[in-house]
């Protein structure tokens, strides 16, 4: 383990201990090195001493030679303190006398020159040499206790010792005191500094004294209460700007410079339904509110504007939200920079912008409708232009006016709306000016009262914002005025703000799109919505009041034969003079509307039944009598009125339409330019809905997934493989549950309504949808009506979902009904070149009836002919059945041509049609048509 593992009081601790075990080492080795050289230095001195002793003792003996007397002064000197042995020796070396040394033993060792031995031990061996004027008398050996010394030594080494063992245990406990006090003060400044960073700001106690630690403890005290003031000051701002942007009506995002979302605020949630959290988890928002179509545009448009950094302003896509509503979406946006001008990401801000868009088609389609009407004359185009040109001027007028007031309502500023719409002068001095005496001065205002009043309500100072209404100016506009209260940073009011918007282009608009909504485009009487309306009012009134109302339903007679003969422009041309000639015929309080095509219906109020006679019988003499030129050609247009009368024939305003419908039928069948009053006992079709029942409810079903599709295997005669799939149409029966009503009830109305085109396409999108979505089920044939002939862009249509869903347009069979084409075979041979080049295979349906059609294949390139059930029925028993299918066959394959045969209903059938060389089969024998059909699998 690492000494920096421990804590900084642990490491102060043990580094000082080791520095004061040091310290005492060196003193004790110094100590005991100093005291040696003094033991050294005294002990000489006492040898010295000595020697000096025993020098005057021996040497008179010795001069004398008494050697017994010298031996006797060995036993007394030996007494003396710190003589151990003496031994003495004469000039020959000869021992001559020795007290405690064994003479048997050699003496110790001394160099030659020196008098004392290297100190060993407890003794000090000496040698004193003894002569006499220059005489070597002898010498003397002698040794000196140490022990009085040494032991003074060990005595005061341990004292020593002991006394700097305790100071350092001392220190040692003041410094570890000291360490753990202020290791206990910063202990508690980290934990307080950790404390902090959850953000708990809590200041620590200071000790007493002004002492550093004391200080320091004030000033971490002072530094955290300034963090923590900081901290909330900033949490407080970041919860208002959070607010702010929650508050938002746009949604505000964060993209990083590699796409990714960043940052979301609350009003994604109020836009999409998505919250915060989900918009942060899913991997590509904002594209997944894109929609499918939308998704792959919008996507490329964020990716360059990321790349190259762009601004963008108002960039329109379609958007779906989470339960799958669809809305317009405008998005702008614009890079972020941070301080340093690094590039930090895309801000980008989204909102629902439906409303502006519908006006704008709403405005796009009054327009397209103005354009229409060119053809009714110079001058009407010249009004039709100026109308136009002025409601775009009133658009590009609509500005808002400003104005700041302080708390003693004086003007503090002003903008050119402002002075614009109160008549004012822009270089009039106004700043500092009340605001009633500035009023006074402008010269569109209105009465002067009611206008001082509003700035004079203590309300408006009071509250966020007030709204006062419109005020009607003296040149007539219409102005909204709101209010505003202006506050400081403190929250004290500092003034209003007064907004004026011109409304008056709006409220005129809006008059417009009224009257727009509620008249025909083509012959400006009333729509079929107005005449909903008027409908039920006048069925209301009648049953309130307890009188008798009528509707008058009529339409022309062989009107198509007219499109189709002259175009569509003579046909309007001829609705446009029914509409004026007829409605000279129809009084004030009457209701006059057309309902589409060449229907018209008529509303009389509080009625009988002479009055509504007379009233149709006007009406198809007025139109027999018109003398009406197509081109070089006289007509003579005839009509036929049905007449039903409420609560008569009805008791509800739809089924009082249903028989006036029926009414007017039985004039056709009655002969036709003639009318007919409604007549129970003659209406066979009580048990069924009227043709327009049949088309409000082919309407309905479109715009609300009334319809669906069902599936039949067409399959290979050789093998019985599956080739392909045909789709079928079925309606949602709504009054059971469940049920589904068969095309037979259904696609006559379609068809005389008009309402057959929507069907097809409808048909066409989902089966390619469908081909999109299954890749690798087989190819899926849908049925086209005759009346798409008359529509050149279904081609383009289906060219663009084929590409748009990347499906192979081989895929795709598209059947026509032979009747229909050679009826129309120029329409039909335009048609179906159009559908070849896109690269779809073309079947021509219910093939062979009248056996006419031969002649037309050479110009009807179909590639697949489909031979009508009616030769298959009753194959095995029609002889002249069985000739015909066999030619059929021959013929087409001669013609590179695939044949196939419906309504296989038995194994007989579907044997003849082997041997026969028919190509593929359709029938119940071999699969019924079902929703979830296996071969989608």
């Amino acid at each position: 383990m690492s000494l920096f593992s421990f804590s900084p009081r642990t490491r102060f601790i043990a580094a000082f201990s080791v520095l004061q075990v040091i310290l005492l080492a060196v003193l004790v080795f110094n100590t005991q090195r100093i005291w040696s050289e003094m033991v050294q230095q005294e002990n000489e001195q006492h040898v010295q001493s000595l020697s000096r002793l025993l020098k005057s003792s021996f040497i008179p003996s010795m001069v004398a030679g008494n050697r017994v007397k010298a031996a006797d002064l060995l036993d007394s000197l030996q007494a003396a303190d710190g003589i151990e042995y003496l031994v003495l020796i004469d000039a020959n070396q000869r021992v001559i006398a020795a007290r405690g040394w064994d003479v048997s033993k050699p003496m110790p060792v001394i160099e030659s020159g020196m008098s004392i031995a290297p100190i060993s031990g407890r003794l000090i061996h000496a040698r004193l040499g003894l002569d006499s004027g220059g005489e070597a008398l002898g010498e003397i050996r002698f040794g000196v206790l140490t022990d009085v010394l040494s032991s003074g030594f060990e005595r005061l080494l341990w004292q020593s010792g002991l006394i700097l063992l305790l100071g350092f245990l001392l220190l040692a406990s003041l410094l570890t005191y000291a360490a753990v006090w202020i290791s206990k003060h910063l202990e508690r400044m980290i934990q307080a500094t950790e404390a902090s960073a959850t953000g708990f700001f809590e200041p620590i106690t200071v000790p007493a004294g002004a002492d550093q630690i004391a200080k320091i403890s004030q000033r971490f005290n002072d530094m955290a209460l300034s963090i923590k003031a900081h901290v909330q000051a900033l949490t407080q701002s970041e919860t208002k700007y959070q607010a702010i942007a929650d508050a938002s009506t746009s949604v505000e995002l964060l993209l990083s410079p590699e796409g990714k979302l960043l940052w979301v605020n609350a009003a994604v949630t109020r836009l999409t339904a998505y919250s915060v959290n989900e918009c942060m988890l899913l991997p590509d928002f904002p594209l997944t509110i894109a929609t499918p179509e939308e998704r792959l545009r919008v996507e490329e448009t964020l990716h360059a504007a990321i790349e190259q950094q762009s601004t963008a302003q108002d960039y329109e896509f379609r958007a779906m939200r989470r339960d799958g509503s669809l809305f317009w979406a405008a998005a702008s946006w614009q890079p972020m920079f941070d301080v340093n001008h690094s590039y930090q990401g895309l801000r980008l801000s989204i909102r629902d912008n439906s409303e502006i868009k519908d006006e704008r088609l709403a405005l796009r389609k009054s327009v397209i409708e103005l354009r229409q009407i060119q053809s009714l004359g110079k001058s009407y185009l010249q009004h039709a232009e100026s109308e136009r040109a002025r409601m775009l001027a009133l658009l590009a007028a609509m500005r808002f006016g400003v104005l700041f007031v302080d708390n003693e309502n004086r003007i503090v500023f002003f903008n050119p709306a402002f002075c614009e719409m109160w008549g004012l002068s822009s270089q009039q001095i106004m700043i500092g000016r009340p605001i009633g005496q500035v009023l006074q001065l402008a010269d569109n205002r209105p009465a002067m009262g009611d206008v001082l009043s509003y700035y004079l309500e203590e309300l408006a100072s009071l509250e966020e914002r007030v709204d006062f209404g419109e005020v009607t100016l003296n040149d007539s506009r219409v102005v909204l005025q709101s209010c505003y209260r202006v506050t400081d940073p403190q929250g004290e009011t500092n003034g209003r703000m007064w907004v004026y918007e011109d409304v008056t282009q709006q409220r005129l608009i809006a008059e417009r799109m009224v009257s727009l909504a509620e008249r025909d485009a083509l012959t400006g009487l009333f729509n079929r919505h107005r005449f909903q309306q008027e409908l039920h009012r006048m069925v209301s009134e009648a049953d309130r009041r307890q009188t008798t109302m009528a509707l008058v339903f009529f339409d022309l007679d062989e009107f198509k034969l007219v499109n189709d003969s002259f175009g569509h422009t003579v046909g309007d041309e001829l609705l446009k003079s029914i509409a004026r000639e007829v409605g000279k015929q129809v009084r004030l309080h009457e209701v006059f509307a057309r309902l589409g095509g060449d229907e018209f219906a008529v509303l009389l109020p509080e009625c009988d039944e002479f009055e509504v006679s007379k009233l149709a019988d006007r009406i198809v003499q007025t139109v027999l009598q018109m003398q009406f030129v197509a081109g070089n050609h006289p007509m003579r247009p005839s009509t036929s009125v049905g007449v039903a009368m409420y609560p008569l024939h009805a008791s509800s305003p739809d089924q009082l339409v249903a028989h006036a419908d029926t009414a007017m039928y039985q004039a056709k069948a009655a002969g036709k330019g003639t009318w007919r009053i409604y007549r129970p006992e003659s209406d066979h079709t009580r048990s069924e809905l009227s043709r327009l029942s049949w088309k409000e409810r082919i309407i309905d079903a479109l715009e609300h997934d009334g319809f669906e599709l069902h599936y039949q295997g067409i399959y290979h005669t050789e093998d019985k493989s599956l080739a392909h799939l045909e789709a079928l149409v079925r309606m949602k029966d709504a009054d059971s549950p469940g049920g589904i009503i068969m095309p037979g009830q259904f696609i006559p109305h379609a068809e005389k309504t008009g309402k057959i085109v929507d069907l097809d396409r409808w048909v066409i999108r989902e089966v390619i949808q469908l081909l999109a979505q299954y890749p690798d089920c087989p190819s899926i044939a849908v049925n086209v009506s005759g009346r798409s002939f008359d529509e050149p862009e279904l081609p383009l249509f289906i060219a663009g979902l084929l590409a748009h869903y990347k499906v192979n347009p081989k895929r795709l069979l598209v059947e026509l009904t032979e009747t229909s084409a050679v009826s129309d075979l120029s329409d039909a041979q335009r048609f179906i070149d159009a559908l070849r080049d896109t690269g779809c295979v073309v079947c021509l349906d219910d093939f062979g009836v009248g056996f006419a059609s031969f002649a037309y294949l050479k110009q009807l390139k179909a590639d697949v002919l489909k031979i009508d059930g009616l030769f298959i029925r009753d194959l095995p028993n029609d002889r002249d059945s069985q000739i015909f299918v066999r030619g059929m066959v021959s013929i087409a394959h001669d013609m590179g041509k695939t044949t196939i045969a419906e309504f296989v209903e038995s194994e007989t059938i579907f044997n003849m049609l082997l041997e026969f060389g028919v190509d593929q089969v359709q029938g119940y024998w071999l699969d019924k048509p079902q929703k979830n059909h296996p071969g989608l699998r």
